[in-house]
């Protein structure tokens, strides 16, 4: 991401749906672009100042064609490279619900928020290979793993929980591209963040990390096999997990999650199918997720608490059907992936596996 989350949009009226499942507070009226790339729908009108803030990569002017060239990604290419910029807030500000969109094309975004100074720039390396582990990570801000993360409502138990965005954050969006069509795409999505009162917050979210597979690159699944890949996290405190979203590749056939009880009992919380279609579940008092089939996505409903000697528990089926191995990297279809997202409260789970 880049110093172009300038907004590009005009304010238009509109309002919010109301509280229900996956699509529990409606998006906003859309801004009216109209450009030769799929998915202007995709843009959003920026909450009002007193509301929210807009973070935007792409182009500022799409009248200037060495700006969109910018973000051009031709038929047949996949791009995974970063984006910096600095969120517009001038003084630190809390934001509980947020809404992204990604124009067609959008694999993954993950935004993540610096203790260091970066400077504006082009697309180019990350400062995080994509682990999470570089020291000077503050936070992350919301991420994708989809065109459109959708603005959800917030639970009663979950009032209390908002998350701090210091003032001009120094930010890296890392963006997983693919263009399987036959026209240009644009490497471009919007943000919106809404804000809560400082007074408000008495907690602040964790993000779980679960990330299998790294073992790949030394020893790549080999071609010809179907064979399904597991991996545990401890859990080593008491507390609630409030989401999860799974992350694959074009060989992953499923992808499921449990909890491993500190008496042995496996609850199974989380379970997806098509890693076109990743799903993210949220686990509060007033979600309600789809129930689980041999075929469809589903996930437990209800609030998820878990305990010390607890552990998240994830496995994928890949089914390598090409010629050749397949490694842990961001190419969706000779790359694969097992990792599994979300977010805690009161409970760090981060696990990098093998």
């Amino acid at each position: 991401m880049k110093r172009t989350w300038s907004i590009v949009c005009a304010v238009l009226t509109a309002a919010c749906g109301d509280a229900g499942s996956d699509d529990a507070t409606k998006s906003e009226a859309s801004c009216g672009i109209n450009t030769a790339y799929a998915g202007d729908d995709a843009c959003l009108v920026p909450p009002p100042p007193d509301e929210g803030m807009q973070i935007h990569v792409g182009p500022k002017d799409y009248q200037d064609a060495a700006d969109v060239d910018t973000f051009l990604l031709e038929p047949g290419g996949e791009s995974s490279e970063c984006w910096t910029v600095h969120t517009p807030n001038d003084v630190d500000v809390y934001f509980q619900t947020y809404e992204l969109r990604g124009r067609p094309g959008t694999h993954h975004i993950i935004n993540t928020m610096y203790r260091t100074e970066l400077a504006d720039g082009g697309f180019g390396p990350c400062q995080d290979p994509g682990t999470g582990t570089n020291p000077d990570i503050l936070a992350n801000l919301p991420s994708a793993s989809r065109a459109h993360m959708p603005r959800l409502a917030v639970a009663p138990e979950n009032q209390g929980i908002a998350q701090l965005v210091p003032a001009r954050a120094p930010i890296q969006a890392d963006m997983h591209y693919f263009n399987t069509g036959s026209e240009p795409i644009l490497r471009e999505f919007w943000l919106n963040l809404y804000f809560v009162p400082a007074a408000q917050v008495t907690d602040s979210p964790d993000l779980i990390r679960g990330m299998g597979g790294l073992s790949w690159n030394a020893t790549p699944i080999a071609p010809g096999t179907r064979q399904v890949y597991s991996y545990a996290c401890p859990i080593e405190s008491d507390g609630r997990i409030l989401s999860l979203f799974g992350h694959t590749h074009a060989h992953g056939l499923r992808e499921t999650a449990f909890i491993r009880r500190a008496s042995g009992d496996r609850q199974k919380v989380f379970e997806q199918y098509d890693y076109q279609e990743p799903q993210m579940f949220q686990y509060d008092s007033i979600a309600t997720n789809p129930s689980f089939s041999t075929s469809s996505p589903g996930a437990h409903s209800g609030p998820l608490e878990v305990f010390a000697g607890d552990a998240l528990e994830w496995e994928c089926e890949v089914d390598n059907n090409t010629d050749r191995g397949l490694t842990y990297t961001n190419d969706v279809f000779y790359g694969e992936m097992c990792n599994i997202w979300g977010q805690s409260v009161g409970v760090v789970i981060d696990c990098i596996m093998p």
